[in-house]
């Protein structure tokens, strides 16, 4: 398995954002502030665009996948 350096890493702005935009998402991806039990996730690349507009479209896929595996991860660490 290769291990990549900072330096080798992409997607820096999606980095730069990645915590203001977990929190302004956060609502997005608990099941418990959904519909019926239900997040959500679908809703979380329209708020990413409203709240950052110079992602880019790629960028702003990045960082949705990335909010809900970080949501995914810290729920199963409780």
């Amino acid at each position: 398995m290769e291990v990549r350096t900072d330096d080798q890493r992409r997607y820096h702005r999606v980095r730069a954002v990645f915590e203001e935009a977990f929190e302004l998402c956060r609502p997005l991806l608990d099941p418990h502030q959904g519909i019926a039990g239900h997040a959500l996730t679908h809703h979380v690349p329209l708020r990413v665009r409203e709240h950052f507009p110079d992602l880019t479209q790629e960028e702003v896929l990045v960082l949705s996948v990335a909010l809900r595996a970080a949501w995914t991860r810290r729920r199963v660490r409780g």
